[in-house]
């Protein structure tokens, strides 16, 4: 592993970064109504509820034991218990005024459908690497991403119960240990050969993530 791949990675995820997405940025300055906020909780619904499988998929595929460790670490944190991640997300859909079993029977956009696929498609058939690769593209941008979301909510939306906010305050801490053993994992076990490929699979996931606020932007209709 070359030092310059890791300034390559570093510098995909920053040219896109999903806080300069316009959807975050509307949600950043106040402009996203209580509608558009439920058109985005209910669609990322479907990846939050995902998200576990797909951290098995590469859990499964993993033959370094410290990285398969790490990776069983990030999914206990996502499933365990009555207040798992997917639960924490349902509850600030509630608090959005969403029934609790809303936001699974609405239909996935045809962006949100792209992300679902493309996070299958890379953490079923390609290597660990990748697959750590495409959930740091996520999971790296994450404690920002949840910090501006908690003080928009508190400031535009009054939504400020700690029920509410639950979910985002546990992933500002969370992620910030996930995604720097994912970036050990990429780090200590790309081979020079390989780094095309992972670098290939992060930016695919960068990418769906981009398309996915823009499939949200227009079901919300934001100006």
């Amino acid at each position: 592993m070359s030092c310059s791949f890791l300034n390559r990675i570093m510098d995909r995820i920053e040219a896109k970064s999903l806080l300069n997405h316009p959807f975050y940025q509307a949600w950043k300055d106040g402009k996203l109504s209580h509608q558009d906020l439920q058109v985005y909780a209910a669609q990322y619904y479907h990846f939050e509820s995902s998200f576990p499988v797909y951290l098995s998929s590469v859990h499964s595929r993993c033959d370094e034991r410290d990285v398969r460790q790490s990776i069983l670490e990030n999914l206990w944190d996502e499933e365990h218990g009555e207040v798992n991640h997917r639960a924490m997300w349902l509850d600030f859909c509630e608090s959005l005024g969403l029934k609790r079993d809303k936001p699974e029977a609405t239909k996935p956009t045809a962006n949100t459908q792209a992300l679902l696929d493309t996070y299958h498609a890379i953490c079923n058939r390609g290597t660990f690497q990748e697959g750590l690769a495409a959930i740091y593209a996520y999971e790296e941008q994450v404690p920002k991403i949840m910090v501006e979301k908690i003080r928009g909510l508190k400031e535009h939306f009054d939504i400020k119960s700690e029920k509410a906010l639950r979910f985002f305050e546990v992933h500002s801490v969370l992620d910030e240990d996930h995604s720097e053993k994912e970036r050990e994992g990429i780090v200590g076990y790309t081979k020079i050969e390989d780094e095309e490929s992972v670098e290939k699979a992060l930016q695919e996931a960068l990418d769906a993530w981009w398309d996915f606020l823009d499939g949200v932007l227009v079901e919300s209709k934001v100006a």
